[in-house]
């Protein structure tokens, strides 16, 4: 038995012999298997279940203690190894995890990516029908003594604001046509009146400015004094309608009326490609599949271009103004915004085709809704219709040729009013020119109801909600060859009508969107942030305790005998 083990045992030198009685070394395997017998100067090697150790010198200082360690070493332990490859990945994992959503924003960046306009895809299903249905509130300003001017028993025309006549807007996009990363369409505008929310009934009469007139007396007015003489001759024989004022309905005056003097232009408008509807109104225009053709960004392959129109009736830039700022496109429509440009201190643009410009909103303050979501507030500056003396920048919407600039708190809109001299304020001339209040009495330009703003979700860039006061009024510009206009003061502005576009209510589709948004993305983000970080933390502590931390094992030991007891009993 005790030649067996020996046999097995890899030495260099011989074993003790009998006569060798000072001392003697029991080595006893790790597996608990006989005894070996060897010398002191011994160099062991490979011993059975003694992986790692590799040769060890055998000396006389090891055996000073009954029990000391002969060989230290690793075992070889395959689970040992299998634990230090399963924590080494899951620190892998988890340090990329920390590093990717502490300062990235995959989830949000995620659904971003799903709001680009695909083809068939759900954002650009709703993006061509959108279930968001703005209401639109007219108030028309009502001229009570128009006729009591005229016949010189007052010396200022009077205006009441009638309104709002409430409408709700359902728009689709349509001809819709992608090419690459841009989507070219129209709009077809379908508004329906809301009876309950307005302030009274669509045949309310109305007395308003004849614009079809007031429109071709300002073109004529740059013609000679006998062609005036010949139109006037003209419009007095087969117009309808022959006085600067009108009665008529809301309805009619808003969404068109037959109106003589319209026939009369129609081969020269269309002619010229201004005219795109059979009767006169105010409105006429905006119902309907309308006539301009929009082209904007997807933000297939730059999220911070997502819906800034890039050209607007096939041209890059509009051809109306001085400088490329003002004639510049750039901007949304004012439903969606790209996050990356909502910044504090940045300025967003909103493209208005019926001003013929884009109009600026500045961050103004931090407001929550619903569910305690925050929205951050833009608003446009008071100053927007400033003349240049008080904002500088508008110097470039002056006119070209001439450098007339009109007076504070309007601006000129002729090139999209076909030709007619239409100019945009705010309502009631609000932040105006004195000389624009002072020659008509009934406005109230300190009312709190005609700012404009917009509040947009700071992550998803939709406009939540907002309100949009903009008032259109047309300027009196006059000959002695019309005896009609005779009455009013030359250059007068006359206010028509002021229209508030807002959005009051969410549908629950998109109410689930913002909330999902705001809460389950911030909490997913927070949750795999904070897991994360706690796989990182354990997996470094375990592998710092397992790989430097860990106590070898000794694969053998020594153990002082006395040759006498163990040697007899064993020889």
């Amino acid at each position: 038995m005790e030649h067996q083990n020996l046999e097995k045992t890899t030495s260099t030198t011989p074993m003790l012999l009998k006569e060798d009685k000072e001392k003697v070394v029991i080595i006893t395997p790790s597996n608990g298997v006989g005894k070996i017998l060897i010398r002191e100067d011994t160099i062991l090697a490979n011993l059975q279940g003694c992986a790692g150790c590799g040769k060890t010198q055998f000396a006389c200082s090891g055996v000073k203690k009954q029990w000391s360690a002969l060989c230290w070493g690793k075992q070889s332990d395959k689970k040992y190894y299998c634990l230090i490859v399963l924590l080494s990945a899951a620190f892998a994992l988890s340090l990329i995890g920390s590093i990717f959503f502490c300062f990235t924003n995959t989830i949000n960046d995620a659904i971003l990516s799903s709001m680009v306009i695909r083809n068939n895809s759900l954002a650009y299903t709703m993006w061509r029908r959108p279930t968001v249905h703005p209401l639109m509130k007219v108030h028309i300003f009502n001229y009570t003594n128009w006729q009591r001017v005229k016949d010189g028993l007052d010396e200022k025309l009077n205006v009441q604001d009638v309104g709002p006549f409430v409408y709700s807007q359902h728009l689709e996009r349509v001809k819709v046509k992608f090419e690459g990363d841009q989507l070219s369409f129209q709009e077809r505008n379908n508004f329906k009146f809301l009876p309950d929310a307005s302030v009274g009934a669509h045949f309310d009469q109305v007395f308003v400015p004849n614009l079809p007139l007031l429109g071709v007396l300002a073109k004529a007015s740059s013609l000679s004094y006998i062609v005036q003489l010949a139109l006037a001759t003209t419009l007095s024989s087969v117009a309808n309608h022959k006085e600067a004022f009108l009665k008529l309905p809301v309805q009619r005056f808003l969404w068109g009326y037959d109106d003589s003097i319209i026939d009369i232009a129609k081969p020269f408008l269309s002619i010229q490609g201004l005219l795109n509807f059979e009767k006169f109104g105010l409105l006429v225009t905006k119902n309907g599949t309308g006539s301009d053709r929009f082209t904007i960004n997807t933000g297939e392959n730059e999220k911070n271009k997502m819906n800034i129109l890039e050209k607007f009736n096939g041209e890059p830039a509009l051809p109306y103004w001085g400088s490329p700022e003002c004639n510049s496109i750039e901007a949304s429509d004012g439903t969606i915004f790209p996050p990356s440009l909502l910044d504090r201190n940045s300025t967003l643009y909103v493209f208005y085709p019926n001003l013929c410009r884009r109009l600026p909103f500045k961050f103004i303050k931090e407001v929550e809704v619903g569910d305690g979501i925050k929205l951050m507030r833009y608003g446009m500056p008071e100053d927007v219709f400033d003349d240049p003396d008080n904002n500088p920048t508008n110097q470039c919407y002056c006119q070209i040729d001439s450098g007339e600039c009109p007076p504070r708190g309007i601006i000129n809109v002729t090139e999209c009013a076909m030709g007619a001299p239409a100019f945009a304020s705010f309502p009631h001339f609000h932040r105006g020119d004195d000389i624009l209040r002072t020659q008509i009495t009934g406005l109230n330009p300190d009312s709190e109801s005609h700012e404009s703003y917009l509040d947009i979700h700071p992550t998803l860039g939709i406009a939540l909600s907002g309100k949009s006061s903009l008032q259109l009024n047309i300027k009196v510009q006059k000959s002695n060859a019309f005896g009609a206009l005779g009455f009013l003061k030359q250059g007068i502005v006359l206010p028509i009508a002021w229209i508030e576009m807002s959005v009051e209510e969410l549908p629950k589709s998109l109410q689930s969107l913002v909330y999902h948004g705001t809460y389950s993305t911030a909490a997913a983000q927070l949750g795999l942030t904070v897991f994360c970080l706690i796989t990182l933390t354990v997996s470094s502590i375990c592998l710092f305790v397992i790989i430097f931390r860990r106590r070898r094992k000794p694969c053998a030991t020594l153990k002082i005998i006395p040759v006498d007891t163990e040697l007899k009993s064993q020889l």
